[in-house]
């Protein structure tokens, strides 16, 4: 019979464990408050937020350049929101924004175009 994966006896499992592993790194690795280590996790999930908005922004983009080239006002609409989340999430993960940056709408409205130039 195997031990369950949740439950009091797998979460003193994983304190204990835990607490080995930090006895055996306190002397090389800095430990976080509780505080620090809320805002750590926080920061995490909000990385994960904005690259899920980004992702499925980019997915919806790629979708229209290739259903509906033509579509303008749907792609600027798509690809002004997708820039923005990837502006956000530059942020987050901490990359300046720089001025030679190219959007990365442009960037892959540029790239479907080849692969559809490249297909024809």
């Amino acid at each position: 019979m195997s031990k369950s994966s949740n439950g009091p006896s797998a979460r003193g499992h994983a304190e204990e464990l835990g607490r080995r592993n930090v006895v055996g790194a306190r002397s090389n690795a800095m430990r976080y408050s509780r505080t620090e280590y809320a805002k750590v996790v926080a920061l995490q999930e909000e990385v994960s937020r904005a690259d899920g908005d980004y992702q499925r922004l980019r997915n919806a983009y790629l979708d229209i350049t290739r259903k509906e080239p033509s579509n303008e006002v749907g792609l600027a609409m798509i690809g002004a929101d997708m820039d923005r989340a990837h502006a956000r999430l530059q942020a987050l993960i901490g990359l300046p924004r720089l001025p030679f940056t190219h959007e990365p709408s442009s960037v892959i409205r540029r790239e479907v175009q080849r692969q559809a130039d490249e297909n024809h």
